[in-house]
């Protein structure tokens, strides 16, 4: 019992501690997604856009495992409750995202860094790098499109 109870606690650690699992939100162990974070330095036109732009192609959105998340850099909050402001100044530092710009990075199933964009977020050249994935591929070839644009 004891030999089993310490290879499971040696998994657990490995996961922790994997460079993927640090590099990928914490709810994306619970069901691996695709997550687009959004940076902005406040709320302001660009982040209303990128939320119109978000109604617009929910159905994309959901059709492709994609998680969006909102990072309010100037009083360090997130759109979903779920980062404390250390966790942001973390996610702002791993990223690499200057506190007065808005930046866009879309991270992939894999945790791994997909594509930025700095200035003019374009949903539909997001959605066409996710479409090239291999895993997005296959989750074609097994369920199909469920919306297109």
């Amino acid at each position: 019992m004891m030999k089993h109870l310490t290879y499971f606690w040696m998994v657990v650690s490995g996961l922790i501690c994997s460079t993927a699992t640090l590099a990928y939100p914490v709810y994306g162990l619970i069901e691996p997604h695709r997550t687009l974070i959004y940076f902005s330095k406040g709320f302001d036109d660009a982040v209303a856009s990128f939320e119109r732009q978000l109604l617009v192609y929910q159905c994309q959105i959901d059709d492709r495992d994609l998680h969006t998340l909102i990072l309010d850099m100037n009083d360090l909050s997130d759109s979903s409750g779920l980062f404390s402001s250390q966790e942001i100044i973390k996610l702002m530092n791993k990223y690499r995202v200057k506190n007065n710009e808005h930046t866009a990075v879309l991270i992939g199933k894999d945790g791994t860094e997909k594509a930025r964009w700095r200035q003019g977020f374009d949903i539909d050249e997001m959605v066409q790098i996710i479409d090239e994935m291999p895993m997005r591929k296959a989750e074609i070839r097994e369920r199909g499109l469920r919306c297109s644009i």
